[in-house]
C-alpha cells in the first residue's frame, strides 16, 4: 500500500479487467508525461527531471515501476559516480499508439485557440497526422459507436466486470 498521501493505494490486481491492468502499470499521476519524454528521445533521469519540472522522488518512483513492469530497462552509461539511463523495452514501445491517441485526444478536445504544441510526423511519409484506432481484421473505424465489449476467454465474475458478458460483481 502506498501510504504517502494518506490514502492507502487500492490494487486493481482483482478486476479481471485488460483496463485495470494496464493502469495498474501506467495510470499513475506523471506516468504518461515520463513515457511522452521517453519517446521523445530523452532518456537520462536529469533531462526528464528538468523537462517534466517534477520532484526527483517522484521520478525516480515512477520509473522504478516501469522498470518492475518491465516497460523501461535502466542501462548504467557512467560508472563513477554511477548513472543511469532508461531505455523503453519492447513492452514498452507497444505503448506508443496509447501514447498517440491521447495526444490525439488532447489535441482535438484541449488545444489552445493556436492549435497543437507538438505535431507528429509519420517518418514514412513525412506527413503531420494524428492517431486513429482501426480495427485489426477489418480496418475500419473503431470507436464508441462501431463496437462493443463481449467476455473474452480470460473473463471471471467479479468486480468490474458486470457489463460484459452479463456478469455479476460480486457483493461487498
Amino acid at each position: 500500500m502506498d501510504y504517502r498521501r494518506g490514502v492507502p493505494k487500492q490494487s486493481f490486481s482483482d478486476i479481471s479487467c485488460s483496463i485495470a491492468r494496464a493502469v495498474e502499470v501506467v495510470g499513475q499521476r506523471w506516468t504518461p508525461l515520463v513515457l511522452r519524454d521517453l519517446f521523445a528521445g530523452m532518456t537520462r533521469f536529469e533531462d526528464i527531471r528538468r523537462d517534466l519540472g517534477i520532484a526527483s522522488n517522484i521520478l525516480a518512483a515512477r520509473l522504478d515501476e516501469l522498470e518492475r513492469h518491465a516497460v523501461v530497462e535502466r542501462r548504467q552509461y557512467q560508472s563513477a559516480p554511477p548513472r543511469y539511463e532508461y531505455v523503453l523495452t519492447d513492452k514498452g514501445r507497444d505503448l506508443y499508439p496509447v501514447i498517440a491517441t491521447l495526444v490525439a485526444w488532447g489535441d482535438k478536445w484541449l488545444a489552445d485557440a493556436d492549435g497543437p504544441p507538438a505535431l507528429i510526423i509519420h517518418t514514412e511519409c513525412g506527413c503531420a497526422t494524428t492517431a486513429k484506432t482501426v480495427c485489426a481484421q477489418c480496418g475500419g473505424d473503431l470507436d464508441a459507436s462501431t463496437a462493443t465489449a463481449t467476455a473474452g476467454p480470460g473473463a471471471r465474475p467479479g468486480p468490474g466486470t458486470a457489463l460484459i458478458g452479463g456478469f455479476v460483481a460480486a457483493p461487498d
